[in-house]
This record gives C-alpha cells, structure tokens and sequence, in this order.
C-alpha cells in the first residue's frame, strides 16, 4: 500500500494514531517536516481557535464585576472581653476575663477612608481594625452608626487614597437576577460567591430589639463575617449591604437595599452629625430628563443655603470637582467645609449649569439637652411616658411600619397634650419640613427634635396610629421647655 494512500485509509477511520511510515527516514527530511507541518496545522489550527475563543468567554460578567469592586472591599477585625459575672467593673475576674475576637466586612465609600459596614459587627468593641485588598491594616473609629438600620460609619487614615465603591441602585433590582458577594466569610479575606435575588422586601426578626425591613433575599453565600460587606450586581455596583444569614439554612442570606442604605448613610454622614455645622439644602434623589440625579428637595429658612441662592429642583451637578451621583456623594462633598470656607457646587437649573457656593454655620442652639436618658427626656420636653412596641402593634394598618411608640400616659398641659395626643396611641413617625423620620425609640424623637428644622419652626408633626389609621398631630414646641406640669 502507498504512504498516501494508508493515510487517507488511516484518517477516513478515524484513528488518533500516527502512522508509522510518517517516521521513517525513506521519505526524506524535506518531505517530513512538511508532512509534519501540514498534520500539525490541520490538528491544532481549530484547537487554538477553540483556546483563544475559550480565554475569551472565561471573562464573564461575574470576573469584570469582581474586578471592578474588589478593591473596595474591606476585613474588619476587633476585640471584646467577654461577658463578665462580676458586679465590680475593676475586679480581678472582669480585668482577667478572656478577650473575644470578631470579625465582618466593610466598603470603601470614599477615597479618604470612610467605610461602610453593619452596626453590629463595631458594637462595643474595642482596637477596631481594618485590613485593605492588598494586606495593608490600619486602625479605625467608629464616626456615627444607626443600630436600627444596623449601619455604621468608621473612618481610616490611609497614606494614598482608596478605591470607593460605585453605588448603584436597588429600586430596580429583578428577582432572579444576578447578584455578587465579597468578604471576609469564616474569616477568609476577599472571599466571592454568586447567587441570584431570590426575593425582595422581606422582613427578618433577629430579636425583641432588631428587626430588619425590606431585605433583599439571596442565594449567594452569606457568612459568618461577610456582615457589612457589598452585595453587588453584574455591573459591580453596590446594591446592598450584607447583614444576615439564615441559621440552619442553605442559600438563603439577606441584605440591606442600597436605597434605604443611601438615606441613612447620608444622614451619618451629614455635617450636622460630624461637626454640628448646618447648611440647610435638603437633597434628594429622583428621575429627570430620563436619568437619576440629585435635585434640592428643600431650602431651609434662615440657612446659608437659602441665603446663598439655591432654590428647590436645583438639580446637584458636581461638589468641587467630583461628580454628584447620589446623596451620598452631596453630603461627602460636604464633610470637610468649615464656616467661611464654603463648597463649591455646580448646579443644573433650566437646563443650564452655574456654580454656586454652600457654606455652613453653626447648628442653631437645641430646645433638647445636650445629654440625659431618652425616655426622661421625651417626658420632661413632650409630656409623653411612651414603650417600644413591635409591628404587631401597628401591621393592620401598613405592614411597612416596624413598629412605634405606646403613649402609656400624657401629661396634662403639656406639649403633647396640647396636640391632642392620647394614652393608647401608637407613636409611628414624624415629620419636620419635607423630612420623614420614623418613632421606633425614645432617641429618634429626640434626634428630631435636636434638627436645626425643627429648632427654627419650633414645631414637628407627629404620625400618630389611632383606630387603625394614621392621623397626623402637630406639636409646638415653644412650650417645650415648660415641660410636664405633673411629676412622673
């Protein structure tokens, strides 16, 4: 049989194995090597075509995302002593007693070191420490937290600015959409898993004094230590702050909704929390011109703001040089301005953009004392003996509450009573300007209470639940410091 005419019987069966005659030295190097280049070229020309188009597609989404976003994520480790039996705070046991290590995640939310994380995961610690994607650690302080939300704000001092996170949006999300964790899970630094969104708007109750509303439920790996971490979306966005995981079950985590997030975070980091400054623009986000943006909700009377030129629907461009993508972005553009040192805004207004300068001032004195319990407090300004209630409380008339405040007793001519609030209603919300907080605890009437709004309207709105429906009670607080006319 002819060479050429075994191999075209060889191929047609289909075989793997190379000829024999192929190797003999009868057929001459020149042809050889020719015969040789041509197999090879016809073997492995649609195998490379098969590698390189492989390498290709191993670059999903899910890598760009990861890519994208992982930098931003942080470790955080701490200490607490364990929980002590001695009623003596200086005895040997308590001065002796084990320290307890713990450990969550965070995200970068701006390049100067501001993280985001959960409350929980900084509650009573101690030597708060947090080590960055590329090893480097460094010491960090709480700056403000909400532990009903469950958030918290810590601050690091870098030596080169960090990578922040893109905020997305959580309005939008899809159930079965795609969705990315990032963490320190069991303590295994930049851990990644991926799920879907298995649910949305569900509410959690840890216990008697934490629940959550509004949880974004997903099948991606939530752990031990990814508390505080992003939940991000295939556009590497942060869509949610990881907060729980369900004991004894597989694939079902929750987290916080950016949206929510975003309200509270911008809230902590206002200059009337960090500095006790005030500017008086009220910001919010909306849909303009077929994209989301930062418009002025609100100018406040007697702040810089007002004095300064703004108006309501001035859409917020850009704080300096950094673009205005959030409420978030606003109130960092705002963080290091001091009275006489203003901020510069650039501002959309009738299509057309203008910069203008926000300065502060200092917050208008508080008819609230600076310190005392919250409960003394509420009954000493409102004339109001008031108790925690949950959900339960309050469901039938909108499953959004999480609960409020039981009036137990009203004291007579007191503000409370003036605004014809009653024993047996429910203390759901308030309402200062174009500003909405709820009343699930004594510290956010007074949180209230101590904003510069309601200092210079000398009045707040109370959502009061009653008969099954929500009635509004205006309170004048320019009675306020009469206080209650009978004793507790």
């Amino acid at each position: 049989m002819k060479t050429g005419t075994r191999l075209q019987s060889l191929f047609a069966e289909g075989t793997t194995t190379v000829p024999t005659p192929l190797m003999r030295l009868s057929l001459g190097i020149p042809r050889s090597l020719v015969l040789w280049m041509g197999v090879a070229a016809a073997c492995l020309s649609p195998l490379s075509g098969r590698l390189l188009a492989g390498s290709q597609s191993r670059r999903t989404a899910v890598v760009e995302a990861v890519e994208k976003t992982k930098r931003s994520v942080v470790s955080i480790s701490s200490e607490k002593k364990a929980t002590s039996h001695s009623r003596w705070p200086f005895s040997a046991e308590e001065n002796q007693h084990p320290r307890v290590s713990g450990m969550g995640s965070g995200v970068v939310i701006d390049p100067r070191g501001y993280i985001l994380t959960n409350h929980h995961v900084v509650d009573k610690v101690q030597g708060i420490e947090v080590q960055l994607f590329d090893g480097t650690s460094y010491p960090a302080r709480v700056l403000q937290f909400d532990p009903v939300m469950d958030l918290a704000v810590v601050k690091i001092e870098p030596q080169r600015p960090l990578v922040a996170v893109e905020i997305g949006r959580s309005g939008d999300l899809m159930v079965g959409e795609t969705v990315i964790t990032l963490g320190n899970a069991y303590g295994y630094e930049n851990t990644v898993s991926v799920g879907i969104v298995s649910a949305l708007h569900r509410d959690v109750t840890l216990s008697d004094e934490q629940v959550y509303r509004n949880l974004i439920q997903t099948d991606a790996c939530i752990n031990p230590g990814n508390s505080g971490g992003p939940l991000v979306n295939i556009d590497g966005e942060l869509i949610g702050i990881n907060v729980a995981v369900r004991a004894g079950a597989q694939g079902i985590g929750f987290a916080l909704p950016i949206d929510d997030v975003k309200r509270v975070a911008a809230e902590l980091l206002s200059s009337r929390r960090l500095a006790s400054t005030w500017h008086g623009l009220v910001a919010r986000e909306a849909a303009k011109g077929g994209k989301h943006g930062v418009v002025v909700s609100e100018v406040q009377p007697g702040s810089m703001a007002e004095s300064m030129g703004f108006k309501p629907g001035d859409e917020l461009v850009r704080m300096g040089d950094s673009p205005v993508a959030n409420i978030v972005d606003f109130e960092l553009g705002m963080i290091d301005v001091v009275p006489g040192r203003p901020a510069n805004v650039t501002i959309r207004r009738a299509g057309a953009e203008s910069r203008l300068a926000l300065d502060v001032k200092p917050t208008p004195e508080s008819l609230i004392p600076a310190t005392g319990n919250p409960d003394d407090l509420v009954w000493r300004v409102l004339g109001l003996k008031i108790l925690p209630v949950n959900n339960d409380y309050v469901a039938a008339v909108s499953p959004k509450l999480r609960g409020g405040l039981f009036v137990q007793s009203v004291s007579p001519g007191s503000p409370a009573a003036l605004a014809s609030i009653q024993k047996g209603d429910v203390l759901v919300g308030m309402n200062v300007g174009t500003r909405h907080w709820e009343t699930i605890r004594a510290d956010n009437i007074i949180y209230v209470l101590r904003q510069p709004e309601t200092t210079q309207t000398q009045s707040a709105v109370f959502y009061v639940v009653r008969k099954n429906e929500i009635q509004p009670r205006k309170i004048t607080l320019g009675e306020a410091a009469k206080g209650p006319t009978t004793s507790r």
